[in-house]
């Protein structure tokens, strides 16, 4: 994986299970709660000892943004980014890919899934 300035230790270890199509979350081993992917406070803590435990995949939508200007040739526009919450707590930030033409609306019960692109979230089916 390329250095990329913003990315630390955490970072890495999270796209490197992502690369490999896994969802994980990081757990704090001392009080066992589980830690925001975008957090940063946690990860400065020299005693914050953490241990990778694989995600239910579910969640659901908190916001999500419309590009509308691509960013890379990956991604045709329009396409949806959403911050999802995931069953465990952690918020995290991923592609919305919506069947039906359906629109993304805030509280819609989501899962994870995989493609060529990474991870992504598709409406969870009840």
């Amino acid at each position: 994986m390329a250095a990329h300035p913003f990315f630390d230790d955490y970072d890495r270890e999270f796209l490197s299970f992502i690369e490999n199509k896994e969802l994980r979350i990081a757990i704090d081993t001392q009080t066992g709660a589980a830690l925001g992917l975008h957090a940063r406070s946690w990860r400065r803590d020299p005693h914050t000892k953490v241990q990778w435990k694989p995600a239910q995949g579910a969640g659901k939508l908190v916001s999500y943004v419309v590009f509308h200007r691509q960013y890379a040739k990956d991604f045709p526009v329009p396409y949806c980014v959403g911050l999802v919450e995931l069953t465990e707590g952690p918020r995290l930030l991923a592609r919305l890919v919506l069947t039906d033409q359906k629109e993304p609306a805030v509280g819609m019960p989501l899962r994870a899934h995989f493609d060529a692109g990474g991870l992504f979230f598709q409406e969870r089916q009840k």
